[in-house]
Order: structure tokens, then C-alpha cells, then sequence
């Protein structure tokens, strides 16, 4: 009997296949498998349309293995499809009978518009980005740009570029060199271009890359402590070091690993022809796309606008968080930003509120564990846990905020420091107070002190006698006024 309650999505790429294989948690994803191997499919294309033997051995050995995987998940929660690579052979070859056959599940082959579509409801779907947004996925025959909002692709095309392709045409000999990555990026934008004016009437707020490139370049990124929103100015000193390398095998860039290097220059020049073509002004990395699209396009009960929202909602049902208490500290947390300068508050672009709420819900979860340095576990299971509508830069700056709060509910340690970024300091400060007013864990006791702030000093005004008549409160904010006048400093009134 094959299970219904597993999902199965296989993506025969032109460069790596995948498969993905989840099943449905508290409203939410769970990832149980995820199989990637590097096929090389369009490396074996040759000029004349056929598919080189031991491209075709590749493929079909990596296919055995994806059917052994799913032969135990019910035929109608499988999907399988075929891209750029697949796209350009003849319906006639017999190969594409073999990869039906050895999978022993049909099989679509899909346009590059579709294949477009469904990468833009991958990242729609796993994404908490708000407006419209611009979508690149670099692949190894092809580059899918689409530009839309919330769920609606509103343009798109699947370019005939791919970072496998690129090699074989401007990289065979494995140098690298001033001349070739001009020539490369110079095809790019020859195809970008009678798209150009199409994409920019239809704007974006933000832009989000999908595929292996945009991966490397956050890994490069995390390993040299630089932003994960990328500029035109850090891809172009990145192109001009691996110029300097000489070839694809010498490559030493700092934070690529060595299973990067083969692609990694072309899908540069790629991103590169696309940033001067399109002005664009940056962009950051992502984790869905094809896949994604397909699993979601097979649970229309999962598709909910505010993926954050979605994830924190599963995280509550499935670790059985207090939902009141977290709407307590996320309310009380809100009015105290009222209080603070807009300005005070700009986290690169981040929503304050949306931070709030994320750490309301996550401060909670370290308490299901136990409550001996419950932060301590809520932050580790927040570092490891699969949240999707979560960058990576707000996962880092959550897990930030998650120690700023820490020693209040258990017996962890108040941190020594604050986060670095002053914004996040102040925040943290903040949080830390709407998690003490609400530490009676009842909507009538709720500690509703009116915070005023001057520069970085908070002043928190009770009614008179309040804090008299409520001695354990009273210790508690005596005992965070003690910690604050380190970080600028905490003031508690009675009015």
C-alpha cells in the first residue's frame, strides 16, 4: 500500500537532478528527503541535438535511484518534470521513453515559461518578501527572470542561457580571462535586452535569486561577514578575483567550496549581465524554486499569503506554544515601538513589527523543552529548524534577538552584550521589557508601564503604588534596571 501522506517533486535539471520529498506538518512542510545529484545533462549535448552516451548513463542511473525512493508514495503525490536540457531533444528520441520507464512515473517535459511560473510560486510560496518582486533562477541550459507579486507571475521568460552552457561556449578550455567573461556577459545581456523595457514597466520593490550561484555567493558572503544583499559593485570585484585565479581549476575564491567551482564564474557573468542590463540595485539569495512550485501546486490547503505567518502558526501547533501569551508580548512589544523614533528602529529594510512577532512566538518555543536555559534551546532550535518565509538575514538577526532576551523566562544568563548592530540592541531592549510585562502570563496582569525614550535611555511610568502592591514585578524591573544602565539605561516611574 503506497503512502498518501508523502509529497514527491523531481526536477530533471539540465545540470543536477533533484528530488524533494516532504509531508505535511501542523500546516506546514516538513522536509523528510532531499536528493540532489550532478547529472551534467546539457554538458553532454552536442551541437547536433543528440545526448552523449554517458550523459545518458548518468541520467538513467540517478533516475533508478529516485524511483527506489518514492516506489512507497501513492503515483498521484508525485509530480516529475524535465527543463531546458530535455526541452531541446526530439519527442522521437528514445531516451526520453527510458527516463519514463526507469523513473516509473510519467513525465513532463515543460516549457520554459512554465518552468518560469513555477519558480516564481516556489519563492512566492517560501518567501515572506512584501510588493512586487523580481525572480532570477540560474540554471545549467537556461535563466528563468520573472517579475510579479504576492502569487501572480506578471512577466516572465526563460532565457536560452544557462551557467553549463555558458562553459561550452566561453569557458571549454577552463580559463579565465578579462576577454572571455566580457564575451559572456555581453551574450547575456544580448538576450536580456528586448525584455528590458518590459521588466522595468512592470517594476520590483526587492529581488531574489534561485539556483546554485546565489547559494555560492551567500556562502562567500557568510564566510567573509559581508551582507547577503549583493551589489553590482561586490559581483564585479568577485568576477575580477576569479580573473585573477587565470582558471576554473586554480579558482581559491575565500567561502566557494571546490563543488562550486565548475559553474561558478559563468553564473556569475550571468547574474552580472542581468544587474547591468536591468539596473538593478541588489539582490539576495533564496531557497525555493521548481521544486517548491511543484509541491505547493499539488497543497493548495498551503498556500497562504503571509508564509511567515504560516510557519509560526505550524511552530505553535506543533510544539504547543502558549498562542495567548504570545499574542500578549507581541501587543504589548508593538505599543512599546510606538513609542520609539521610526528611525531608531530601521533594520536594513526589515520590518520591526514583523521581527516582533517572530520573536514572540520563538521565545516561547525553548520552554517546551525545559525550562532550564529554555533561551539556550530556543535559540538552537531556531538555527536549525526549517522555517520557511525566513532569509537567512532574518534568521540571523532573529537568532540575535533571541539572546538579547535571554535570562528573563529561565534561568539562562542576561547577555553580556548586545548585538553590534544598534538597531537590534535597542529592539532586544525592547523586547525584553514587553516579555516582562506579561510575565503573570495573564491578559488582567499584564504590566502596562507607558515607555518614553530620550536618545537611549527608557523611562517606564506605572500608575502610583502600582509597582508597591506588585512586589514580584517590582524585582523584576529593579533587577533589568540594573542590566539596562549598561546599554543606556531603564527608569521606572510612578505617575
Amino acid at each position: 500500500m503506497r503512502s498518501k501522506d508523502y509529497y514527491a517533486a523531481i526536477d530533471l535539471g539540465s545540470n543536477s537532478f533533484h528530488m524533494l520529498v516532504v509531508r505535511v506538518v501542523a500546516g506546514s512542510l516538513q522536509v523528510v528527503s532531499k536528493i540532489r545529484r550532478k547529472v551534467r545533462l546539457a554538458g553532454g549535448l552536442t551541437a547536433s541535438g543528440e545526448l552523449a552516451e554517458d550523459a545518458r548513463e548518468r541520467a538513467l542511473a540517478c533516475l533508478a535511484i529516485f524511483a527506489d525512493r518514492v516506489r512507497d508514495i501513492a503515483p498521484e503525490n508525485i509530480t516529475a518534470v524535465g527543463t531546458a536540457t530535455l526541452r531541446k531533444l526530439k519527442d522521437s528520441d528514445p531516451f526520453l521513453q527510458q527516463v519514463r520507464d526507469t523513473l516509473g512515473h510519467p513525465l513532463r517535459i515543460i516549457s520554459g515559461d512554465e518552468e518560469a511560473a513555477t519558480i516564481f510560486q516556489g519563492i512566492a510560496h517560501t518567501t515572506s518578501v512584501q510588493g512586487s518582486m523580481l525572480v532570477i533562477d540560474i540554471g545549467g541550459a537556461s535563466t528563468e527572470i520573472v517579475v510579479g507579486e504576492g502569487f501572480e507571475a506578471r512577466y516572465l521568460k526563460s532565457l536560452d542561457m544557462g551557467c553549463v552552457t555558458l562553459i561550452t561556449e566561453f569557458f571549454e578550455n577552463g580559463d579565465i580571462d578579462r576577454d572571455n567573461t566580457a564575451a559572456a556577459i555581453a551574450k547575456v545581456q544580448g538576450l536580456i535586452e528586448p525584455h528590458v523595457t518590459a521588466y522595468q514597466q512592470h517594476g520590483w520593490e526587492s529581488a531574489l535569486g534561485a539556483s546554485g550561484t546565489f547559494k555560492s555567493l551567500q556562502e562567500i558572503a557568510i564566510a567573509r561577514g559581508l551582507p547577503l544583499r549583493f551589489t553590482l559593485t561586490w559581483l564585479e570585484q568577485l568576477l575580477q578575483e576569479c580573473i585573477n585565479f587565470g582558471s576554473i581549476d586554480g579558482l581559491e575564491v575565500h567561502g566557494l567550496r571546490p563543488v562550486r567551482r565548475p559553474v561558478f564564474v559563468s553564473g556569475l557573468c550571468i547574474l552580472i549581465g542581468a544587474f547591468r542590463s536591468l539596473g538593478m540595485k541588489t539582490i539576495e539569495a533564496t531557497e525555493g524554486a521548481l521544486r517548491e512550485g511543484l509541491i505547493y501546486s499539488m497543497l493548495e490547503e498551503l498556500q497562504h499569503e503571509d508564509v511567515q505567518l504560516r510557519t509560526l502558526e505550524s511552530l505553535a501547533e506543533s510544539y504547543h506554544l502558549d498562542t495567548d501569551q504570545i499574542a500578549r508580548v507581541e501587543k504589548l512589544a508593538r505599543q512599546y515601538l510606538e513609542a520609539c523614533p521610526k528611525a531608531w528602529l530601521d533594520i536594513q529594510g526589515e520590518s520591526a513589527e514583523r521581527l516582533v512577532r517572530a520573536v514572540s512566538y520563538l521565545h516561547e518555543i525553548g520552554l517546551t523543552l525545559n525550562y532550564k536555559h529554555a533561551s539556550s534551546h530556543g535559540r538552537y532550535m531556531l538555527a536549525n529548524a526549517n522555517l520557511p518565509g525566513f532569509s537567512v538575514r532574518e534568521r540571523e538577526f532573529l537568532l540575535e534577538l533571541l539572546g538579547g532576551v535571554a535570562g528573563i523566562i529561565d534561568d539562562d544568563a542576561e547577555p553580556e552584550t548586545l548585538p553590534e548592530y544598534v538597531p537590534l540592541a535597542r529592539l532586544s531592549r525592547v523586547l525584553r521589557l514587553a516579555v516582562l510585562g506579561c510575565q503573570r502570563r495573564r491578559d488582567d496582569m499584564i504590566a502596562n508601564g507607558i515607555l518614553t525614550v530620550t536618545d537611549d535611555h527608557f523611562t517606564l511610568n506605572f500608575p502610583k503604588g502600582y509597582l508597591q502592591a506588585n512586589p514580584y514585578l517590582r524585582s523584576l524591573y529593579e533587577q533589568e534596571a540594573l542590566w539596562q544602565q549598561h546599554f543606556g539605561g531603564l527608569t521606572l516611574n510612578e505617575v
